[in-house]
């Protein structure tokens, strides 16, 4: 006999909110198969194996539309999506792993000897830069050759200690809108979070300033979600979200 099990259940066992899995029926992304005679959600063995699916290319960092899409399609494999979620997650482990060992060795040696490796120190650069490589391969292929030239000369006008806060803080905001996307636009939390995010854009701009063609295409590439799936850029769901919050003004 197939087991079913109530919104609260499903919440304890995948340790996601209650409230998370209810926005998740909103959306269509996740309904539950059955409602009981008081009306409480019901989900089924299909229904947590979808949410496996979900929170997985969650975590990999595909945008909720976009998982929905992938997951309706007709000729959508499970166990074929399964595989290459495994593949993707063990390239990542195994990039992390490398970063961490390459940074744990230098901090041994210098415990050690007292003195740092410069060739480990090398190794660890070498690590960490793998990973802003690919970040440098996706701009290149938004940004034409000139553009890019601007974005340096943009660079240098601004110090590297602002670039960083401003960096940092966009992971932060980021983070806390994306926890945050089925909040009431109207709410004291919903509109601080707009106010923060219309500031930093602002903050962010301010170097661009000489540079209002590069202004015009970076706005064009979000325009056409050329950023969706890296979730270190502002998604979809989160531009749909401030929009909410600033028509709610």
């Amino acid at each position: 006999m197939r087991r079913y099990y109530r919104v609260g259940e499903v919440a304890t066992l995948t340790r996601i909110s209650i409230r998370t899995l209810h926005h998740y029926d909103r959306i269509g992304l996740l309904t539950p198969a059955l409602h009981s005679s008081g009306g409480y959600r019901l989900y089924g063995e299909s229904d947590l194996l979808r949410l496996q699916q979900i929170l997985t290319l969650r975590f990999l960092g595909f945008p909720l539309k976009r998982i929905g899409e992938l997951l309706d399609r007709p000729d959508f494999d499970l166990v074929a999506s399964l595989r290459v979620q495994r593949q993707v997650l063990r390239e990542r482990i195994a990039e992390l792993e490398r970063i961490s060992s390459a940074v744990g060795d230098l901090v041994d040696r210098r415990l050690t000897t007292g003195e740092w490796s410069w060739e480990l120190v090398i190794e660890a650069s070498e690590a960490a830069g793998a990973g802003l490589a690919r970040r440098e391969e996706s701009m290149t292929a938004h940004y034409s050759p000139e553009q890019m030239q601007q974005f340096a000369e943009a660079g240098k006008a601004v110090p590297q200690e602002e670039i960083a806060a401003i960096e940092q803080e966009w992971t932060a905001l980021l983070d806390e809108i994306r926890a945050n996307h089925d909040l009431d636009p109207a709410s004291a939390e919903a509109q601080a979070l707009g106010a923060r995010a219309e500031a930093l854009t602002e903050r962010t701009m301010r170097g661009y300033e000489a540079h209002p063609e590069l202004k015009e295409a970076i706005s064009d590439n979000y325009d056409r979600g050329a950023f969706e799936g890296d979730m270190r850029a502002p998604q979809a769901a989160d531009f749909a979200f401030l929009e909410r919050v600033k028509a709610a003004r």
